[in-house]
């Protein structure tokens, strides 16, 4: 909590460092679209993911879309590292929480869904970018092989009718 010093007849706040580092005053990306606080950039296994090498890509996205994204670590949350916000003309779209790669591996996939999931909250009518799997069937592919066979069987018998 910030503590009110009064000197003479102001108040001033008074912060500490730790909640000084809070504060969303980091900004990444060549455009300053993308903004975190300094909790996030002394994390070292959170600044591989959220720096400005890292993040080029979507904040030249965020520039062209005219967003403002959040990105604030969770210090207390077991189950997921980060909570990404994400604000249009000074309106909040959505926020949503992610947890980061673990594995370089799975460094690909994150950087996928976080895309995806800032599109999906720009676009909400747009279809995902994944195309859905087509789940082949032998019976179905057996049953189109045959009817193209007899499609062309009656094609042939109803040209030699005609020339009789």
């Amino acid at each position: 909590m910030p503590r009110i010093v009064k000197i003479k007849n102001v108040n001033m706040l008074c912060f500490t460092p730790q909640e000084t580092d809070r504060f969303p005053n980091v900004y990444l990306g060549k455009n300053c679209r993308i903004t975190t606080n300094n909790v996030l950039k002394k994390d070292p296994r959170l600044n591989q993911f959220f720096n400005n090498e890292t993040m080029g890509a979507l904040d030249n996205y965020a520039q062209h879309e005219n967003l403002n994204i959040y990105i604030k670590p969770l210090e207390n949350d077991m189950f997921n590292d980060v909570a990404v916000s994400v604000y249009k003309n000074r309106e909040e779209m959505t926020r949503f929480p992610m947890n980061v790669a673990k594995t370089k591996e799975e460094v690909p996939e994150f950087f996928r869904e976080l895309y995806n999931k800032i599109h999906k909250a720009v676009h909400p009518s747009a279809e995902s970018l994944n195309a859905p799997e087509v789940k082949h069937s032998k019976l179905k592919d057996a049953k189109m092989y045959f009817e193209n066979i007899i499609e062309r069987y009656n094609d042939a018998r109803l040209s030699i009718l005609k020339n009789d």
